[in-house]
This record gives C-alpha cells, structure tokens and sequence, in this order.
C-alpha cells in the first residue's frame, strides 16, 4: 500500500523483516526499532541508510 506523507504520521524500522531491506543505520550502532517523524525522512534512511537521530544532527550542522 503507497501513502502519502500528509497520512504518514511516524515510521518505525523494527529490523526483523530478515530479508536485508532494512539493515539499520550505516553512521551509528545498528539499534531497533529506528522510528522516523515522517515519509521524507524514512525514504532518506532508505536512500542513504542514515537514521532519524543522525539526520537530525547531519541537516542540523548544515543549516548552521
């Protein structure tokens, strides 16, 4: 089922599909669930394999 981002209220990433897809964050200790405040930010981690808490810092120094 596709969402959009305007129905997406958070994602969590519980890590036991075992099938790869979902491998955890490629920047810090690989720690689940992985929870992701919205649709854009869940399809960044799968775009780079960064979590929510490291985006937060990674687009917070940019911003400075």
């Amino acid at each position: 089922m596709n969402y959009t981002a305007e129905e997406v209220d958070k994602i969590i990433v519980t890590g036991q599909l075992g099938n790869g897809a979902e491998e955890g964050c490629m920047t810090c200790p690989k720690e689940y669930p992985l929870e992701f405040k919205d649709l854009l930010s869940y399809r960044e981690y799968k775009a780079t394999g960064v979590c929510q808490k490291c985006q937060n810092k990674i687009f917070k120094k940019l911003s400075k």
